[in-house]
C-alpha cells in the first residue's frame, strides 16, 4: 500500500489519537479489466486520476455521513486518511480508513469509534456513495 499522506502540522499543544481504523468495501468498480477492455479514461493515468477522485469521494462521504448522525459529529478532511488497498479494476473496491480525533477538540476517539459502528453510519455511507458499502472490519481504537 502506498504511504499515507503526511498529516498537517499540529498547532502547539495539539495532539491526536486514532479514533477508528477499518476497511470498507464500496460498490462497483469504475474500470473493468475483463477481456482486456478498458472504458474511456481507464488508461494507467486515468486509473490514477480515478483513484484520487475515488478516495476524495470516500472522504467527502465520510464527513457527510458523520454529520448526518443523531447527534451529528463534525469530522474534518484533515482527520481522515483513505487509502485504496484493492486494484481499481476490482469489484468491490476496498479502502482502508483511518480517522483521528484531536485531543480536547471536537468528538472524542470513543465517540467516533462508537458512531462508526452503527447501522445509521453504514446507511449514510450507502446513501452518500450511491452504491452498497460494507465495513469489512469492525472499527477499533
Amino acid at each position: 500500500a502506498p504511504p499515507s499522506p503526511p498529516r498537517p502540522p499540529l498547532a502547539p499543544g495539539e495532539s491526536f489519537v486514532t479514533a477508528a481504523n477499518f476497511t470498507m468495501e464500496v460498490g462497483e468498480a469504475v474500470c473493468s479489466a475483463s477481456e482486456g477492455f478498458f472504458p474511456a479514461g481507464c488508461t494507467d493515468s486515468g486509473r490514477r486520476r480515478q483513484l484520487s477522485e475515488f478516495t476524495a469521494n470516500v472522504t467527502t462521504a465520510l464527513i457527510a455521513s458523520y454529520a448526518a448522525l443523531d447527534p451529528p459529529l463534525t469530522i474534518t478532511e484533515e482527520q481522515i486518511t483513505v487509502t485504496e488497498i484493492s486494484e481499481p479494476s476490482n469489484t468491490p473496491r476496498v479502502v482502508s480508513v483511518v480517522i483521528v480525533a484531536l485531543v480536547g477538540q471536537g468528538p472524542s476517539a470513543e465517540e467516533i469509534a462508537a458512531s462508526t459502528n452503527t447501522q445509521d453510519f453504514t446507511d449514510n455511507m450507502n446513501e452518500q456513495m450511491h452504491e452498497p458499502v460494507a465495513l469489512e472490519s469492525t472499527p477499533n481504537v
